[in-house]
């Protein structure tokens, strides 16, 4: 591919991300601009982007759509059967949670999902109108599959394995951390982006276009190709931005999702991540499944950062700890049951918490979320920033 130089900017923009402001970049001791040199992307077309997360969604495509012609036995059949399934158990009992108790508070504001890996099932199912979505994890970025490019058996494979990666957020509203990497591993669909992909078209999304980046520690953004963002190592953070539009929506929206250590050592090393978070105005920060890290003292930067820069926290009790909040900043609203943690975060227990609910009171909560993912014991906990 042919190289090109150039200082770097911004993919977008009119992105809240695109690049750091310079007093966060002064902050971090960083001068030096840096100059990108990066191979071009070879974009994909909005066609070839929507009939590819259609196809791995299990959804029907156009008869003129070259993937059309594909063999997948069974895979439409099983995805819907299990889409369908989550649909009357869970999923419209979120929205509609959403629609009376979310929405009206948080609006369209950016939504900031850190520990989230590629959920963007439940970023959106509860915050449908946030004009853009910032995810992050550990997991790899991976590419767009090029669905011609297997043969009939590794198709059908790789859409057994992709099931097989969503069983666990399908059935308990979280990803199991362990087993995804390792169904990422085994699977020739790689890292987060088809999974990514299948979110998006389940959930009523067009794809406009998917952009590879590279941020650097001083907050320069460089566009990537699929194999620089795979080699990309520490300080530098490896990102893909995904335009989103719903069918009949004037203006899309951005879907950007990083792939990167937050706890305390890992944004000792990447300062960026704080600045872009910054940058990037969260509306609301939503925490689910975050497996109890912000009770820990190494990851108390990231704890910060979201008091910080969030005027509403939106989490289950895994998230930061009730201890956190300041109650002269924040007003707490419950939903739901405060039960126990699961055996696994047995020793998390919050007594606080525990009063609080007893004082406060909680509001009803018809469906599970999180480790308890049971609705008789699962909770919604939501914190607004007091004027």
């Amino acid at each position: 591919m042919m190289r090109i130089l150039a200082i770097a900017l911004a993919l977008s923009a009119s992105s809240a991300l695109a690049q750091v402001p310079t007093a966060e970049k002064a902050a971090a001791g960083i001068s030096t601009p840096v100059i990108c040199i990066s191979s071009e992307q070879n974009a994909l077309a909005p066609a070839v982007l929507n009939d590819t997360a259609r196809f791995l969604a299990g959804m029907p495509l156009a008869a003129e759509s070259s993937l059309a012609q594909l063999s997948a036995p069974g895979h439409q059949a099983q995805a819907n059967a299990a889409w369908t399934k989550l649909d009357t158990r869970q999923l419209s009992k979120v929205k509609a949670f959403a629609n009376t108790e979310l929405v009206p508070l948080t609006g369209t504001g950016p939504l900031f999902y850190p520990f989230s890996g590629p959920d963007l099932l439940y970023a959106e199912a509860l915050f449908p109108n946030a004009s853009a979505y910032l995810l992050t994890g550990l997991e790899p970025i991976g590419n767009v599959p090029d669905l011609h490019s297997f043969k009939p058996e590794e198709l059908s494979a790789s859409l057994a394995d992709l099931r097989k990666s969503l069983y666990a957020i399908l059935a308990f509203s979280f990803f199991k951390t362990n087993d995804m990497r390792t169904d990422f591993r085994r699977n020739r669909f790689s890292g987060v982006l088809p999974v990514l992909l299948t979110f998006a078209a389940k959930s009523g999304f067009e794809v406009d276009g998917v952009r590879y980046f590279v941020l650097h520690p001083d907050g320069t953004r460089c566009a990537a190709s699929e194999t620089e963002i795979k080699v990309a190592k520490s300080p530098l953070l490896p990102g893909v931005e995904v335009r989103l539009r719903r069918p009949g929506e004037s203006k899309g929206r951005t879907l950007t999702y990083v792939s990167t250590d937050i706890g305390d050592g890992g944004l000792a090393k990447t300062p960026q991540y704080a600045a872009m978070v910054r940058a990037y105005k969260p509306g609301v920060t939503f925490l689910k499944s975050a497996s109890f890290l912000m009770h820990k003292d190494y990851f108390s930067s990231i704890r910060s950062l979201i008091l910080e820069v969030s005027p509403r926290v939106i989490e289950d009790d895994s998230g930061i700890p009730y201890r956190s909040f300041n109650l002269e900043q924040w007003q707490p609203v419950f939903f739901g049951t405060y039960a126990r943690p699961i055996p696994l975060f047995a020793n998390f227990v919050q007594a606080d918490l525990l009063k609080a609910f007893k004082t406060y009171g909680s509001k009803p909560l018809a469906f599970g979320i999180g480790y308890r993912h049971g609705p008789q014991d699962s909770s919604i906990l939501m914190f607004e920033r007091k004027p």
